[in-house]
């Protein structure tokens, strides 16, 4: 930014306005301005629908490996849910040489139905709100604390960037604190995934995706692989 005595122009009338509106004005309006920006920049991490579920996962293998964002003991629970509805086939009592191709298939089918279930949540998490209003403030919390990090470290990224140019490279430091902040928000993003899975488990709610109208359909009864 130009200095008052370079300026010229708009910043010249921005200058004039200051001094119009005083300190306190100033802060004011910047601070306005930097909420106006910031919610239309600002980074979602709730998943609207079954379009948009892919957000909330992560691929390595299109097959068999997509990881949903919750943590292990969610993901356990739900594979035991999906195996008492006949979603998911029982383990055999015997092993057999096939069994690394059915733990492959049944964690691809657990790892579609987190997906579809998670691609649900601008639709759950009403229902969560409804059926249990405590439940819903706890997800409620987790999702503020992923949105505030991440779109912190987002912010972060680019101010480091801004520093380091302008100033010194030593600056780039700062984005191990940005880092911390990403690994902290997608913490807090599987926490929230992890009330819905847990909520879906307990059968508060039920997610479309496990009604029959959608999602991953049952295993024949009598077959086990």
């Amino acid at each position: 930014m130009p200095t008052p005595q370079q300026a010229h122009g708009i910043w010249a009338s921005l200058y004039r306005l200051g001094d119009l509106i005083g300190p306190a004005g100033v802060l004011a309006s910047g601070a306005f301005l930097a909420y106006l920006i910031g919610a239309m920049l600002s980074v979602r991490v709730v998943t609207v629908n079954a379009k948009e579920a892919p957000k909330a996962s992560r691929f390595w293998d299109a097959r068999t490996t997509l990881t949903p964002r919750v943590s292990r003991l969610a993901y356990d629970d739900l594979v035991g849910f999906l195996r008492d509805q006949g979603r998911v086939p029982p383990k055999p009592e015997v092993a057999t040489g096939g069994d690394l191709d059915r733990e492959r298939g049944e964690r691809l089918v657990v790892n579609l139905a987190a997906r579809d279930i998670l691609g649900e949540t601008r639709q759950l998490r009403t229902k969560l709100l409804i059926a249990n209003y405590d439940l819903f403030n706890e997800y409620d919390r987790a999702v503020g604390e992923a949105e505030f990090r991440k779109n912190i470290a987002y912010a972060l990224v680019g101010l480091t960037a801004t520093l380091s140019w302008l100033q010194s490279p030593w600056w780039a430091l700062l984005l191990i604190v940005s880092a911390r902040l990403y690994v902290a928000g997608v913490g807090s993003e599987r926490a929230a995934n992890d009330v819905i899975v847990q909520a879906v488990v307990a059968d508060l709610i039920t997610p479309l995706a496990l009604t029959g109208a959608a999602g991953v359909p049952a295993v024949p009864a009598g077959r086990s692989q």
